[in-house]
């Protein structure tokens, strides 16, 4: 492990990138070992031009710049210096070349690492010494130790993440600080960590120390979801960073309270003000329309709202004095000494006032009014890296909002004056971009503005960018970000349309990013357009122009829907992006969704091999699968290998798998059979069904298998589903999980012929079809469980992920009553089954994206069947069900980035010994399939763990002997 220490500007050795006049330009740092480059006298570096070849040297320069330069003295960051002493590339945010590589410095990342979290309850100005504190003693390196990471939230962000306090009894802190410490030995590291917890006690603070990486880890979790601050105003905020310095936290936060607290009586004395105007209005009694059975006499009404009205104005004559006087009530309010609260002064008042369900739409009108002025209300939220005084201020804002935009605006103007004022900079990381450009003096801009002159005169790069010319086409006139605040009025058309339920599942999406890095198609060397932040952009755009179509009467063009096809079967329906979103988006979801949508406007384009792989899995008689099986399924991946052959012959594939081309949109015919081709399907599935070897085809049976001379019919019972890819393709899967069962004495209760779970058809965007399905099948399992209530079963298997995910809403505890649902290889590990490697096979385990195993870790489940040695393997497989036959370019996308992993992890296994065999076991069919492609390009051997399992123990030849056994006297056929 390594890690860059410090800012990248310490560590750029060097760069090289593109100049407006097309030559190659090469910088680097001849004195780069010196540490912090705004510690040193001079940086020097050297400029070397070369011809568009970028190899002939035209000519070199030096450039020396004083340290002092890169950062305001006394400050962490600082990115507001554009001109720079005329550094190439560095602070001028693109408008001089374009960078395309650079060498760093990076350090050993010292082998003991602590996290540490502090919970603050006081107030902010008593708390934020505490960050000058730690970060003046770690500045020492005490022991060696130093500090990795020190990040900050306030309380408005405590509450947007939805902070857990880890004090016991002591609810939300105003204030809590994560920090990491990395040193060279337990001891040091602990005894700095135990100095730091001392600092922060002085002041008040609870601390915790993470006792082991998991719980750093879990620590840090809460961090990651501080894009969550704007989920009520549908993802929009103004987002600002400036620096300060970290002995003015304490002013600055209190400056930015000041804000809050004024901005905050605004508001109320507003609902005071709609409040009134409401009582005063001649059409209030029309709120008793829906119920004229309960209208109140006029007089009486009367007399209430006089009453009301009074009410209001003491209250808000309250809030206005407070207001008034701010200068000197601000610690009270600060402090909570003096509370300024809707529900203890109005709310709870009128609502004894208007008491009774006479008065009870007068209420609702009231609570009505509030939410609508609040709506409007502008905060300013604050978490900051606090190593370095880089502060975010962040403003949450409805865009339709044109008043709340106007107050936002205005805020950012105060705290960017205020950071100024504390001697602060006005930017950090984020740059001036375009909405910090009006608070940047000329005389700073004018160094830059001649530079640009000089380097790019024809405004080549980011025109207009960073240069005050009303001639040039910049600002924030031509700044546009979709917001669904902006269709709410159309919210009828949305109501009434599936295209609403699309739009109200991504509204609140923050941009954050932070479902790319888990997303399958999010290939960076394959395909950066389609990781969910991109394509939940995308779709807003769509409702948008949806909206406006079906607005304008011009009916939907057709493009868009192909743009949704595009978007929504670009995704794997992994589920992966759910956990890391701030705001608990499931882009698989609102894939399916979208499909479905596809579907009912009969806009959804044929793909035959999508069509091909369900019409598969809904057949259930026994003729029809066996024939589709030998005709289609058999012969058509005989014909895949073979076309796969004549590709790698004719070189038709190499350049496909060796760098996937990027899509956008539907690639043309031809490209898409080579990506079809350009992996062999694997050629060692078993002929027959599982129900056709085993004779249990009949859907009028239940099948009970049973070693008679290990059971009784009070042994255990567990109720088996196989699944569709389980029992119909790889037949091997269910066989071996049967044979596993039969062999520890356990009756295994089989569905009555064909079933598919319902999950593959609500994928494909079927789902009135999954649901039926799904309900044809809870309707014949209890029909199962009444027939067989003589058998206790308290365990559901199965040996599918898919199959779990659906089954999980079958509502099994009320079929077998108290039962579980559980994958079979957890089964198999509580049941005490381990593998004798005698051979010492080297295993990689592949978890899938439907991972099967729910109630135990997967890799500790491999490991306990396999032994300890096995390592995970990572990433999508790039099959997906029929993604690999329905988009076969989006998986070879996502194939690229898996034989990457496999060949790395392989050759790591092997170590020394580089022919030794490597098998990559998973615990999905599927998934089974689409590593048994990689067999021959990774040198690996792909298989399912029970089916190992089963051929350690029983054999090569376990399958023919099980089904011989078995046929012979272990089935019990039950009438259903």
């Amino acid at each position: 492990k390594a890690v860059l220490w410090g800012t990248s500007i310490d560590n750029l050795v060097s760069w090289r990138m593109v100049t407006p006049s097309a030559e190659w330009l090469e910088v680097t740092r001849i004195n780069h070992n010196l540490g912090k480059i705004h510690d040193v006298d001079e940086a020097v570096f050297e400029l070397t031009y070369y011809a568009n070849d970028g190899m002939s040297v035209t000519r070199k320069e030096t450039l020396k710049i004083p340290g002092s330069a890169f950062r305001k003295k006394g400050l962490g960051k600082d990115v507001t210096d554009k001109y720079l002493y005329g550094l190439p590339g560095i602070q001028k945010e693109g408008c001089d070349g374009m960078i395309t590589s650079a060498r760093f410095v990076l350090y050993k990342m010292p082998p003991i690492q602590k996290t540490l979290c502090f919970e603050f309850y006081g107030l902010a100005q008593h708390a934020t010494p505490a960050i000058v504190e730690i970060k003046r003693y770690l500045d020492t390196k005490p022991h060696g130790v130093r500090l990795a990471g020190l990040e900050h939230m306030d309380i408005r962000y405590v509450n947007a993440v939805k902070y857990t306090p880890k004090a016991q009894n002591r609810g939300r802190p105003n204030m809590v600080l994560i920090g990491d410490i990395v040193g060279d030995t337990e001891e040091t590291v602990a005894q700095v960590a135990e100095e730091m917890v001392r600092i922060v006690k002085a002041r008040g603070a609870e601390a915790f120390i993470a006792k082991t990486a998991e719980e750093g880890h879990r620590f840090w979790s809460e961090r990651s979801r501080t894009a969550a601050i704007a989920h009520h105003t549908n993802a929009f905020k103004l987002n600002e960073d400036v620096v300060i310095p970290l002995e003015r936290l304490g002013d600055y936060t209190d400056g930015v309270e000041r804000i809050n607290i004024e901005y905050s009586l605004e508001n109320k004395i507003e609902i005071c003000d709609a409040l009134l105007a409401s009582f005063n209005d001649p059409a209030l009694p029309q709120i008793f329309n829906d119920r004229p059975e309960i209208k109140p006499p006029q007089e009486r009404l009367a007399l209430k709202l006089e009453e009301a009205k009074a009410l209001v104005l003491n209250v808000r004559a309250r809030w206005q004095d407070l207001y008034r006087r701010l200068d000197e009530t601000f610690l009270d309010l600060q402090s909570k000494k003096d509370v300024v609260s809707w529900k203890n002064e109005l709310r709870d008042p009128l609502e004894t006032i208007f008491e009774g369900l006479m008065f009870s739409p007068l209420m609702a009108h009231c609570k009505n009014i509030q939410e609508q002025v609040l709506r409007g209300r502008v905060f300013v939220a604050l978490h900051m890296h606090a190593g370095d005084g880089n502060v975010h201020t962040n403003i949450p804002v409805n865009s339709d909002d044109y008043a709340m935009l106007q107050r936002a605006n205005a805020a950012v103007e105060r705290i960017i004056r205020l950071a100024v004022r504390l001697g602060g900079v006005i930017s950090g990381e984020h740059g001036i971009g375009i909405t910090k450009f009006a608070f940047v003096e000329d005389e700073a801009l004018q160094p830059f503005k001649l530079y640009k002159e000089k380097v790019d005169p024809k405004n080549v790069f980011n025109a207009g960018k960073l240069i005050k010319d009303p001639n040039l086409p910049a600002g924030l006139e031509r700044a546009y970000t979709p917001s669904f605040s902006l269709i709410g009025h159309e919210s009828l058309i949305l109501e009434q349309s599936q295209i609403g339920d699309i739009a109200r599942a991504i509204k609140n999406c923050l941009r954050c990013g932070k479902c790319k890095p888990v997303c399958s198609t999010h290939v960076p060397r394959a395909n950066l357009l389609y990781s969910p932040r991109n394509k939940i952009l995308s779709t807003s755009l769509l409702v948008e122009a949806f909206l406006y179509e079906e607005q304008t009467r011009r009916g939907v063009s057709l493009r868009h829907f192909k743009e949704v096809y595009d978007l929504a079967y670009h995704c794997t329906i992994c589920h992966k992006c759910y956990n890391p979103c701030p705001v608990d988006i499931d882009f698989g979801d609102v894939s399916m969704a979208m499909r479905n949508f596809l579907r009912v406007q009969k806009k959804k384009p044929f793909n035959p091999g999508a069509a091909l792989g369900l019409a598969f899995l809904n057949l259930k008689k026994p003729w029809a699968v066996r024939g589709f099986k030998a005709t289609v399924v058999d012969c058509g991946y005989r014909l895949q290998r073979l076309a796969n052959g004549i590709g790698r012959k004719l070189k038709l594939t190499q350049a496909q798998v060796k760098r996937p081309p990027a899509t956008v949109g539907m690639p043309s015919v031809k490209s898409e059979i080579i990506h079809f081709i350009n992996k062999p399907m694997p050629s060692d599935i078993p002929l027959g069904t599982m129900r056709r070897r085993l004779n249990i085809e009949d859907s009028t049976i239940i099948p009970i298998l049973r070693d008679p001379e290990k059971t009784t019919h009070e042994s255990e019972a567990v109720f088996y589903f196989p699944g569709c890819g389980s029992e119909r393709l790889f037949s091997q899967t269910s066989l071996a999980t049967q044979a596993m069962l039969y062999d520890l004495g356990v009756q295994c209760v089989l569905p009555p012929g064909y079933l598919c779970c319902g999950y593959p058809q609500k994928v494909a965007g079927a789902g009135d079809i999954g649901e039926a399905m799904v309900m044809r099948n809870r309707v014949l399992f209890h029909r199962m469980a009444n027939t067989l209530n003589y058998l206790d079963i308290k365990t559901v298997l199965v040996s599918c992920g898919t199959c779990l995910h659906e089954l999980a809403h079958y509502k099994f505890d009320q079929i077998f009553p108290g039962c579980r649902l559980l994958d079979i290889h957890e089964y198999l590990m509580e049941k005490g089954v381990t593998l004798q490697n005698a051979d010492h096979t080297r295993y990689l385990y592949h978890s899938p994206c439907h991972s099967p195993m729910k109630t135990y870790d997967p890799l500790l489940v491999a490991r306990s069947l396999l032994g300890n040695g096995v390592k995970l393997n990572d990433r999508c497989c790039g099959e997906s069900g029929t993604l690999s036959v329905s988009r076969p370019d989006v998986s070879t996308q996502v194939r690229f980035r898996k034989e990457e992993e496999l060949r790395l992890d392989a050759a790591a296994l092997r170590g020394a010994d580089i022919n030794a065999p490597v098998k990559v076991l998973t615990s999905c069919p599927s998934c089974l399939q689409g590593l048994a492609r990689f067999n021959r390009d990774a040198q690996t051997r792909a298989d399912y763990i029970v089916v190992e399992l089963a051929r350690k123990k029983f054999g090569e030849k376990w399958m023919d002997a099980f089904i011989t056994r078995v046929n012979h006297d272990g089935i019990e056929k039950v009438l259903l």
